[in-house]
């Protein structure tokens, strides 16, 4: 396998705005009211409507939680959000997490939700998913992905 063997995998929502700079390499953090667990080291990413497809994935470099100010003055040259939407997100939140991207990688083709084992719908929020059921996705060998 060509990257670093996946431990812990979350599943995320994630507007396809959003999704797309990620791919891009253009937005380096997922801003997030409940944050995954710090030993996450995969994110599969699943744009929401209009598109409704896994687009890409992209290894966690590490997960940051800290005030809205800390999140914002650390982050907001690399989260992919105006200042406005950062406060709206986090309205309410006492704390705010950054999940910082390491590498991402955008899929040739775009999957289906159920294409992940063991999801039938597309996560709320997010969700865990088993490593050793995806361990193909994150395989370049498979030819399914195409770096950012």
């Amino acid at each position: 396998m060509a990257h670093h063997t996946p431990r812990r995998v979350a599943l995320l929502s994630i507007h396809p705005r959003h999704a797309e700079a990620l791919m891009a390499g253009t937005k380096r953090v997922e801003l997030r009211r409940t944050p995954v667990r710090d030993d996450t080291t995969h994110v599969i990413v699943y744009a929401t409507a209009p598109v409704k497809a896994v687009v890409g994935w992209f290894q966690v470099e590490g997960v940051d939680v800290d005030s809205q100010t800390g999140i914002w003055n650390t982050h907001r040259h690399v989260s992919g959000v105006t200042r406005g939407e950062f406060r709206n997100y986090f309205a309410g939140a006492a704390r705010a997490s950054a999940i910082r991207v390491a590498a991402a990688h955008r899929l040739e083709t775009p999957l289906s939700i159920d294409a992940i084992a063991g999801v039938k719908r597309p996560p709320q929020s997010f969700q865990y998913v088993d490593p050793a059921s995806i361990r193909w996705l994150f395989d370049d060998g498979a030819g399914r992905a195409l770096t950012g």
